[in-house]
C-alpha cells in the first residue's frame, strides 16, 4: 500500500492510554468532560450520601465520566461538582443527574435527648431529614453521626415509641457541562465483524494493515475488516465516509497518508470529486477537492 495514515488518527491511541506500554488501548475519539461544571441551581436538602451520574459517552468503547457533589453546608444545596474522571468518547455535552441516598427506617427502640437521637443502624448520612415519633415536627436534619447516635439540627425530647425514618429529600440541582478540546481527532467508521451479529457505528481502529484492510474493535469485539463503498455491510467489511466542500458525501475505498480513493454516495448541489478518484483528505473542514474524513472532535 501507499504510506500508511498516522496512528494519531486512531482513536484507540487517545487518552487515557491505559496499559499503553504493553499494547493495551482504551482511548477513543471524541472528547472528555471539562473540569469546570457550572451549577445553574444548587437545589436544596441534599445529604452527603447524594451521588452524581454522568450520561454515557456517545462513542462505543468510551469511558463514562464520574464526579462528586460539593455541598454548601453539612446538608443543603450542591454548590459545585468535582470531576473525578473526565471520561472519553463524548461528542456532545454530558448530562448530570443526582441519585439521592436511600432512606433508612429505624424501629422505635431508642431515646431522644435534645439534639441527640440514640439509634443503631447503618447507611445514615449527614444531611438526611429525620422524621417520626418524638422528633421535632419542623425541618430536622442529621448534622453529625456518632457511635449509636446522630446529632440533629433541632432540639427534641422524649422516647422513640414508633418508627423513625431518615430520608435524603434533596431536589432541584441543575448543572451545565462542557467538553475539553484537547483530545486528538479520530477517524470514525461503521463495521461488521465476522464474529459479530450486526453492523456497528463507532469503535476504534487498532491497526491499518493495508490501504483497505484494518484491525478494528467495536462493541461486539475485534476483527479485520475491508473498506467497502456501501451502507449495507456484510461480515468482514467496514465503511468510512467523507464529505466535500459542497456537502456531498463519499465512501472511502482506499486510504493512505495523503490520499483517499472515494466513491460518490449522496449529492448536495454537485459532486466535487469523481467516482474512483484519488484526492486529498483532512480531518478539518473540506476545501476545494480535499475531502473531510468523518471523525470525532
Amino acid at each position: 500500500m501507499g504510506r500508511p495514515i498516522k496512528k494519531k488518527f486512531f482513536g484507540s491511541l487517545n487518552t487515557p492510554y491505559q496499559n499503553h506500554p504493553t499494547g493495551g488501548r482504551t482511548g477513543v475519539g471524541g472528547e472528555a468532560v471539562a473540569s469546570t461544571v457550572v451549577v445553574g441551581s444548587s437545589g436544596t436538602n441534599y445529604s452527603t450520601g447524594a451521588t452524581l451520574v454522568f450520561s454515557a459517552p456517545n462513542i462505543a468503547g468510551g469511558i463514562r465520566a464520574t464526579g462528586t457533589p460539593v455541598l454548601a453546608f453539612v446538608y443543603g444545596g450542591i454548590t459545585g461538582v468535582t470531576v473525578a474522571n473526565p471520561g472519553t468518547g463524548y461528542t456532545s455535552t454530558a448530562t448530570v443527574s443526582v441519585t439521592t441516598a436511600s432512606g433508612v427506617a429505624v424501629a422505635g427502640t431508642g431515646t431522644i435527648s435534645q439534639n441527640t437521637v440514640y439509634l443503631t443502624t447503618s447507611n445514615i448520612y449527614i444531611g438526611m431529614k429525620i422524621i417520626g415519633s418524638g422528633i421535632n415536627a419542623g425541618a430536622t436534619y442529621v448534622t453529625a453521626i456518632g457511635e449509636g447516635r446522630v446529632t440533629v439540627s433541632a432540639a427534641n425530647a422524649g422516647a422513640v415509641s414508633g418508627s423513625i425514618q431518615l430520608l435524603d429529600v434533596g431536589t432541584g440541582l441543575t448543572v451545565t457541562t462542557a467538553l475539553s478540546t484537547t483530545t486528538q481527532n479520530a477517524i470514525t467508521f461503521t463495521s461488521y465483524l465476522t464474529t459479530g451479529s450486526s453492523q456497528i457505528t463507532g469503535g476504534d481502529i487498532l491497526k491499518q494493515e493495508s490501504s483497505r484492510r484494518y484491525l478494528v474493535q467495536n462493541t461486539q469485539g475485534q476483527g479485520q475488516c475491508i473498506l467497502t463503498a456501501t451502507s449495507l455491510l456484510i461480515p468482514g467489511t467496514m465503511n468510512i465516509l467523507a464529505t466535500d466542500w459542497n456537502g456531498s458525501t463519499y465512501y472511502v475505498k482506499k486510504l493512505t497518508a495523503r490520499k483517499a480513493v472515494v466513491v460518490q454516495s449522496t449529492v448536495s448541489t454537485a459532486f466535487l470529486v469523481g467516482n474512483g478518484v484519488s484526492t486529498g483528505w483532512t480531518l478539518n473542514g473540506a476545501t476545494g477537492t480535499v475531502v473531510s474524513i468523518a471523525h470525532t472532535i
